[in-house]
């Protein structure tokens, strides 16, 4: 057990901003209390707010088992999860995950090949926290006492700004092996160094990504597109060898091509900015930029055997979400989204005549003209296209009537290829 190493910090010690908590979170944690149950804010945003950052996200642990919980908020809870099940407790539009204390006993927790496949024993706080990942989400709030209660050192780690795992590498990367990509995750995300020992433990174990399940991975590969600092993540994930573990194929060619190397720069570096403006993202567009570097040379060997483009790009595609699979499951919506993304494409190649009005009004406009503006930052070919479809975005009607159906010229016939 941790708690021979608990560390209590005190409001005057600790300045955590009581103010940023949630009034939800709070209600839910006052409500476990009346009960009679232990209850704390545990876990990234006790982290984020030791950090001065602002987290959207306020999660419970409690000693409350997922019953006592659903029983305590009627109509207003709902245990999910198999493999660990919890609590979402609904509070007007935003649902908040209340977690009981895991065990340490073995109890009914199934493991396969060292995984922990499901784990559903229940215990007590300073049993939970050996069971987190790293010792900077061991951190648990009491909001009544305003006191942190930290079982593995976690603050002295972020104030040295080093993000270290709990217990043994070799086992703690085998019963989940996500656990390396949230550590990549948060070394961008946060800024937490990760020490030399810890890179080669995660080289090390790489390999046992193959034994999560594919959309749990394509899940966790969404949360880094979307960390804020993917441009850092992706270094690190390449240096790691983590990368060719989730995308093989453009991995390799991003190893060997540096031009897509850069085209993966950029695009992770355009939806880091984007985030930092606050504006909105899409797993379907950095999903669409990875995978591109796969589908584009299937795309012309088809060409090549005689394919017109249109049925070329849809068995290309279909290639490379089918070759996807055996790495990480993609949702049929973002594959759909993708598609439509690579489509535009061809239909950019139209610039004039009734069609452009078709594509200008296409939903996935807007993501397909990024990616348009992203190829041609690695490929000038491609400028007058970008130029045409940049400038006729901010004409009037009248404008665009006159420049697509203008005088008739002699058009040189299109080449199918993008």
């Amino acid at each position: 057990m941790l708690n021979h190493n608990l560390i209590t910090y005190h409001q005057a010690e600790h300045h955590l901003p009581n103010a940023e908590i949630h009034p939800a979170a709070v209600k839910i944690i006052d409500k476990l209390v009346s009960h009679g149950f232990d209850s704390y804010l545990v876990g990234g945003a006790v982290r984020d707010l030791l950090l001065g950052l602002h987290p959207k996200d306020f999660d419970i642990a409690t000693e409350a088992t997922p019953e006592d919980i659903k029983h305590i908020f009627k109509g207003k809870c709902r245990i999910i999860g198999r493999r660990f099940r919890l609590a979402h407790v609904y509070m007007g539009s935003s649902i908040y995950e209340v977690a009981t204390f895991r065990g340490s006993d073995p109890g009914d927790r199934v493991m396969k090949k060292g995984q922990i496949i499901r784990d559903n024993v229940f215990g007590t706080v300073d049993q939970d926290a050996i069971r987190r990942d790293f010792s900077c989400n061991a951190l648990y709030y009491d909001i009544h006492e305003q006191t942190i209660l930290d079982f593995a050192h976690g603050v002295l780690d972020l104030k040295k700004g080093e993000l270290r795992l709990i217990g043994n590498p070799n086992q703690r990367f085998i019963e989940d092996p996500v656990r390396m990509l949230r550590a990549v995750r948060f070394h961008a995300k946060l800024g937490l160094d990760l020490t030399p020992e810890m890179k080669q433990d995660i080289i090390n174990n790489r390999t046992n990504l193959r034994n999560v399940p594919t959309a749990r991975l394509f899940d966790e590969a969404v949360k880094m597109f979307h960390c804020g600092n993917m441009e850092i993540a992706y270094q690190v994930l390449v240096e790691l060898k983590l990368f060719q573990m989730l995308f093989p194929a453009a991995a390799k060619i991003a190893a060997q091509e540096p031009i897509w190397e850069s085209f993966l720069l950029n695009a992770f570096g355009n939806t880091d900015e984007r985030i930092k403006n606050g504006q909105s993202v899409t797993p379907v567009f950095l999903t669409a930029c990875v995978l591109w570097l796969e589908f584009l040379p299937i795309y012309r060997e088809l060409l090549d055997e005689g394919k017109n483009s249109h049925d070329a790009l849809h068995e290309a595609a279909t290639r490379v979400m089918i070759r996807q699979r055996d790495y990480l499951m993609i949702p049929k919506a973002i594959q759909n989204g993708v598609r439509q993304m690579w489509m535009l494409q061809l239909r950019f190649k139209k610039m004039f005549g009734k069609g452009v009005y078709g594509t200008l009004h296409h939903p996935r406009f807007r993501a397909g003209y990024d990616f348009l503006l992203l190829r041609q930052s690695v490929n000038k070919d491609l400028s007058p296209k970008a130029e045409f479809w940049t400038n006729i975005q901010s004409m009037s009607p009248e404008g665009i009537k006159s420049l697509i159906f203008g005088k008739k010229v002699k058009r040189k016939k299109l080449s199918d290829d993008l």
